[in-house]
């Protein structure tokens, strides 16, 4: 009989133990149909296979569980716009899931997602890499969300947190190495939010629509200032013509030429480039 004194479970047969009870908490669905989640994990799939990401079955399952606590949820704070679940898939979990390659050519450790929201795109990545995570906004309703989701997912090393993202810098520089932002300011602005944060030669991974030449080219000088160098620049269409994303990945490489982070509000106020 398993549990008994004396008696330890094998490692391998603790892990199909924790797969086992991990599928049948995937069940309980709020808004989801079964039918509904077992129709966008097809979906998700071949989605992955398309845009050649490593995803298990589990961790998309896992995915689709978050997404299905965000619409639960948004009924109540708002989160989202986006409630056809057929678009949520596209653009909130593979909109997510198109990261992975950048983030996985970061060192290892934490991650930061900056400007979380909903969680996006910081829990699907945490979900597929296993890293330590942060999420930090500024709306104290979005951070209480993103933790219970955290709970409900049983993320035990990720965390979201309340504050500005000069202020919280301020006591985590060099604390992560990679960083994210989707779709939160322009460059110029985000380069300087996350430099304080990012260990040397940690990543910075931008996602944007479609940025401007001159974003693009301020927020190449804004990097330069804050000890970014552009590692490289790419682009995808998402399925079902949803939309078009630019990632623009820098690397801390050298030290930057301004004490950063400035004072709160400097960096939209008085943006470096």
């Amino acid at each position: 009989m398993l549990g008994g004194r004396g008696f330890h479970v094998p490692f391998f047969l603790s892990k199909v133990l924790d797969t086992l009870i991990f599928v049948r908490k995937e069940l309980l669905l709020f808004v989801l149909t079964d039918q509904q989640a077992d129709e966008m994990l097809s979906r998700l799939t071949s989605y992955c296979k398309e845009y050649s990401l490593s995803v298990t079955d589990i961790e998309l399952r896992k995915c689709i569980q978050h997404l299905d606590l965000v619409l639960e949820t948004n009924k109540t704070t708002n989160l989202t716009r986006i409630l056809n679940v057929e678009d949520a898939a596209v653009l909130h979990i593979l909109d997510s899931l198109v990261l992975l390659p950048y983030i996985n050519k970061a060192p290892e450790g934490a991650l930061l997602d900056m400007g979380t929201g909903a969680g996006f795109p910081g829990i699907p990545l945490t979900i597929t890499t296993h890293r330590k995570a942060t999420y930090i906004d500024s709306v104290g309703k979005k951070v209480d969300a993103v933790n219970s989701f955290v709970h409900a997912l049983g993320l035990k090393h990720a965390h979201a947190v309340h504050d500005r993202l000069e202020e919280y810098a301020r006591s985590h520089k060099k604390q992560f190495s990679v960083v994210t932002a989707r779709a939160l300011a322009p460059i110029p602005i985000l380069v300087e939010y996350a430099a304080p944060y990012l260990k040397d030669g940690g990543l910075f991974v931008i996602t944007k629509g479609n940025p401007s030449d001159e974003e693009l080219a301020s927020g190449m000088s804004a990097a330069k200032i804050c000890g970014f160098t552009l590692l490289l620049n790419d682009a995808i269409d998402l399925p079902e013509g949803l939309g078009h994303r630019e990632f623009i990945v820098l690397k801390k490489s050298h030290s930057a030429s301004v004490s950063l982070p400035r004072a709160n509000g400097m960096a939209k106020k008085n943006p470096l480039a």
